[in-house]
């Protein structure tokens, strides 16, 4: 009940109305009508960032057309809209770093939909959040890790970042990537416990992958251990979680079924770690490109293992 009432604050706002009845129309066709809802629309609005941090998979791909602008992307939203889709999520790079990203959120259609952004916490003052709250955000996701290039764990910089978002109104995710090392160490991992439950905000554990700037790094993969460690985690502490427990009602797997990621080119994947693109929006319309990756057996199902984060993982069995 407590992991529920904790979801359920995140997603209710009470100022918008509009969304709080098709997330009740969602669930109608959900569980009345058996339909397999978009939830999630994850879009990198661009590369650039402020920091380099060893582990960023927000690398430049070759690409067939420029910067899909926000005019393009609204358009966008309405197809997402009709699929399901409720949640809009923002991510780089620094999205904070990008004039047009009012632009892109307003796109969105923030009085219809739950509106977050990602964010690296750095340029997050408290007149950045008034800015984010004003123009229909929701919530904001602060990444922080142990080997991130700026050591926010030892800084003011996280807390005055979290403390800026809270202030403004803004709800707060901690978003953290877990080597073995961390697991293993522990220190880190704790340090940031502490603040989840301090502060009562979800900490969302992010599975390493072998991608970007880590390609080819089997070594930052997580053993059986180490995952059995992070369920138990999520058992204990309901403020800790993974992609598994931000579905409809399913638990596992959301990549196609609920969870798309679009890169700034208009490229869409299933998950921003499985980086094998099914179709570009300026070409096909979403609806068939999400068709093209249901087809796919391995994305059918809500596994109950990370297809791409796992070692020996069901992606990499089935390339």
């Amino acid at each position: 009940m407590q992991r529920f009432l904790i979801n359920f604050k995140y997603a209710f706002n009470p100022r918008k109305p509009l969304l709080i009845l098709r997330l009740i129309w969602n669930f109608i066709r959900i569980l009345i009508f058996k339909k397999c809802l978009l939830r999630y629309v994850d879009l990198s609005i661009g590369y650039k960032c402020n920091l380099s941090c060893p582990h960023c998979f927000a690398i430049p791909r070759q690409k067939e057309f420029g910067r899909m602008p926000p005019s393009y992307f609204a358009k966008v939203v309405k197809d997402a809209m009709k699929l399901g889709a409720v949640n809009f999520s923002f991510q780089g790079g620094e999205p904070l770093l990008y004039p047009d990203l009012k632009d892109y959120i307003k796109a969105a259609q923030p009085h219809k939909n739950l509106i977050s952004i990602s964010t690296n916490g750095t340029l997050l003052t408290i007149d950045m959040a008034k800015e984010l709250k004003s123009w229909g955000v929701d919530i904001v996701t602060i990444s922080n890790d142990r080997f991130r290039e700026y050591t926010f764990q030892e800084s003011k910089i996280f807390k005055e970042s979290i403390d800026s978002a809270l202030a403004a109104g803004l709800k707060v995710t901690i978003a953290t990537v877990l080597t073995s090392q961390e697991i293993s160490n522990g220190g880190f991992l704790s340090k940031l416990i502490s603040v989840s439950l301090k502060y009562r905000i979800i900490l969302m554990i992010i599975f390493p992958v072998p991608i970007g700037r880590w390609e080819g790094n089997n070594e930052v993969m997580l053993t059986e251990g180490d995952i059995s460690y992070i369920r138990y985690l999520e058992e204990a502490y309901p403020y800790i979680r993974t992609d598994f427990q931000a579905n409809y009602y399913k638990v596992g797997c959301g990549a196609a079924k609920e969870i798309i990621y679009i890169n700034p080119y208009g490229e869409v994947f299933a998950c921003p770690f499985i980086q094998i693109p099914f179709g570009n929006l300026r070409r096909i319309p979403l609806w068939k490109i999400r068709e093209r990756m249901l087809k796919v057996p391995l994305l059918q199902e809500y596994h109950q293992n990370c297809i791409a984060g796992e070692k020996g993982g069901l992606w990499a069995r089935c390339l």
